[in-house]
């Protein structure tokens, strides 16, 4: 098979490999199909084997290949999947903890920090209970009093208002100017413009039928949802703690855990993801050598 640039027709394929199987943020198609046109991701299947790859910063960069099922042939094409990778002078990023396990007796692999997704228990998002949530809370309760405010779930009816909103979002940051956030705007728009065909749920706040904050999400497995998405409005101030909060309350509270991805090793968004206390974190690695 030859390399494929990602489309919205290719979810059902992408979804026989991904879809249900993991616990951290990357391997299922929404993720992957966001940062698909700013990082000009392409995929091909060999021996039962989804491979993808990305640019990034102008360097070439490898998913961890991943096998339609764990049998004995396809861990073996696999094997030599990464091999052939890393012999060409490739990164594999982004390797979940459980399948380390299975490939370090072929491959040295380091850990990335800057990787890792944060899970948080859904319950503790939705509630928000205990004195460790006060500073979250007041700003909740701040905003509240401040403002007659509407919870609004997306839907065809209108997407449209968000694709506004994220417009001007990203108008008023200059994201054009700023790599990380043009190559996810570019990837929020494909998403949003694809609303009806895609696996995620979203939902906005909306003040005077004005949106003022999103998220989209979506369920995972039977045990972790996650937030892809998440923008409000600084100057609406609680407006991202309200979001984040009815989000995990009214669409997530069947989940036992939320995944609100990575920090990228930006230590402010470092500090606001563990602001929120994580449970735990999902650690991820890059595959750096052969054994």
């Amino acid at each position: 098979m030859e390399w494929k640039e990602y489309g919205i027709q290719d979810k059902e394929i992408i979804d026989e490999y991904l879809k249900g199987k993991f616990n951290i943020s990357d391997y299922n198609f929404t993720n992957q199909y966001l940062w698909s046109i700013g990082e000009e991701s392409k995929y091909k299947i060999e021996n039962n084997v989804l491979i993808v790859k990305g640019v990034f910063a102008e360097e070439e960069y490898y998913y961890m290949p991943v096998p339609k099922d764990k049998t004995d042939d396809n861990l073996k094409a696999l094997v030599e999947v990464i091999r052939e990778i890393i012999q060409d002078g490739h990164r594999i990023i982004l390797v979940p903890e459980e399948w380390k396990e299975i490939l370090e007796k072929d491959f040295i692999l380091e850990e990335r920090r800057e990787s890792f997704d944060y899970i948080y228990n859904s319950k503790d998002l939705g509630t928000l209970k205990g004195r460790k949530y006060t500073k979250k809370k007041n700003k909740i309760n701040n905003f509240t009093k401040t403002y007659n405010y509407t919870y609004e779930r997306i839907s065809e009816d209108n997407i449209n208002e968000v694709i506004e909103f994220q417009k001007n979002w990203c108008l008023e940051r200059e994201c054009d100017t700023i790599p990380i956030l043009k190559n996810e705007n570019l990837g929020i728009m494909n998403l949003l413009n694809h609303y009806t065909e895609m696996d995620y749920i979203g939902a906005m706040i909306k003040i005077e039928n004005k949106v003022i904050a999103y998220s989209l999400g979506e369920i995972l497995n039977d045990d972790y949802g996650v937030i892809h998405i998440e923008k409000g409005l600084n100057e609406y101030t609680g407006s991202y703690q309200l979001i984040n909060h009815l989000f995990a309350q009214n669409e997530f509270s069947n989940c036992k855990y939320i995944n609100r991805e990575d920090d990228f090793g930006d230590e402010g968004l470092r500090e606001a993801k563990e602001s929120y206390h994580p449970a735990f974190l999902l650690k991820k690695y890059e595959i750096v050598g052969l054994k």
